[in-house]
């Protein structure tokens, strides 16, 4: 079976089949430096509906960022450009993106989890692939309810 993720690095791809379904479904953006990890996670969250770019650095995921907000953000904290938990914190005081959901999934050491916990929610690696599937089920609901709740006020 052919995945139709994208991987983001030094240039923007394009996910297959770009068009209005596809831009409906919620948007998950994963980094992480290991490839498998990377994907595994894009492969769960195209399973249960969603659109998901993966990146394997912070630089790349700040112009996606800007470009548009996702859904749900999942990254790993030990990156070659930085550390995501960092930047969990940085989205934290932004305006523009507090409200966007996000999720560090760390093999880091207790007191780094416990850091990175007052800004996130933290899974440790190796995760469980059902706490994930949960956690994007979650999400996708709640966006689901944001933008029902949204059509509802501009239609009265």
């Amino acid at each position: 079976m052919t995945r139709r993720m994208s991987i983001v690095d030094d240039e923007v791809a394009s996910p297959a089949g770009r068009g209005p379904s596809r831009r409906n479904r919620p948007l998950l953006y994963v980094v992480d430096d290991d490839e498998a990890t990377r994907e595994l996670l894009c492969a769960v969250a195209e399973d249960a509906g969603w659109e998901a770019l993966g990146f394997s650095r912070l630089a790349p995921l700040r112009d996606a960022l800007s470009a548009r907000s996702p859904t749900l953000l999942i990254l790993d904290d030990d990156l070659p450009d930085g550390r995501g938990g960092d930047l969990a914190r940085e989205l934290r005081a932004d305006p523009g993106m507090r409200n966007v959901p996000l999720l560090v999934c760390t093999g880091a050491q207790p007191m780094r989890v416990a850091e990175i916990g007052a800004w996130a929610p933290v899974v440790a690696k190796p995760f469980d692939l059902e706490q994930i599937d949960r956690f994007l089920t979650s999400t996708a609901h709640r966006a689901a309810d944001e933008r029902s709740e949204r059509s509802i006020g501009q239609a009265g």
